[in-house]
């Protein structure tokens, strides 16, 4: 598991880097957390290393999409990931995500990480929105979605069933990336 980072003075620099074979562990841990991962709105069909591997390269090799660690530069550890997902070419858009280990939230690398990603899908990927569905309940990611210029477009009741068979409902947000 990841060592806390509180103790560490954070100025909240972050790199998005790609994935490396000695982030594994971080990005198991990450997946196998079945609390975390509800709230991301996604439950792992399996989560032994094999599928773990599997979903690690399904990511790194989605056509259009980005999946990105996303490294703490105090400490130069990797704290999380970004991702692109659902990119339509067309249009021009995508489902943008983040996911932070515990010990990491609180300094602002979530906020450092979204909007090098925003940058990121701008300018390597042409994109020119992003999207984000989030639980309703899910008040911090809300907040700091609101607060890098996203607007929530609406409410879909009843979207996700958790690993528990329990419908959630999921708040939809976009950003228009050329706005900021």
């Amino acid at each position: 598991m990841m060592d806390d980072l509180r103790h560490v003075a954070h100025r909240a620099s972050i790199r998005l880097r790609p994935i490396a074979d000695g982030d594994r562990r971080l990005l198991f841990s990450l997946r196998r957390d079945c609390a975390l991962q509800s709230l991301l709105l996604t439950v792992p069909d399996a989560t032994d290393d094999a599928a773990l591997d599997a979903w690690i390269e399904r990511r790194r090799n989605e056509k259009g999409g980005a999946f990105l660690i996303i490294e703490d530069q105090a400490s130069g550890k990797p704290v999380g990931y970004v991702q692109i997902t659902q990119v339509h070419h067309r249009n021009a858009t995508g489902y943008g995500g983040i996911v932070l280990a515990e010990g990491a939230r609180g300094f602002g690398l979530g906020r450092a990480a979204l909007t090098e990603l925003g940058l990121h899908a701008y300018q390597n990927l042409r994109l020119r929105k992003l999207m984000a569905e989030i639980d309703v309940d899910n008040s911090a990611s809300i907040g700091l979605h609101l607060s890098l210029g996203y607007r929530e477009v609406g409410v879909l009741k009843a979207h996700f069933t958790d690993a528990d068979g329990l419908t959630r409902d999921v708040a939809l947000f976009e950003r228009r990336l050329e706005e900021k």
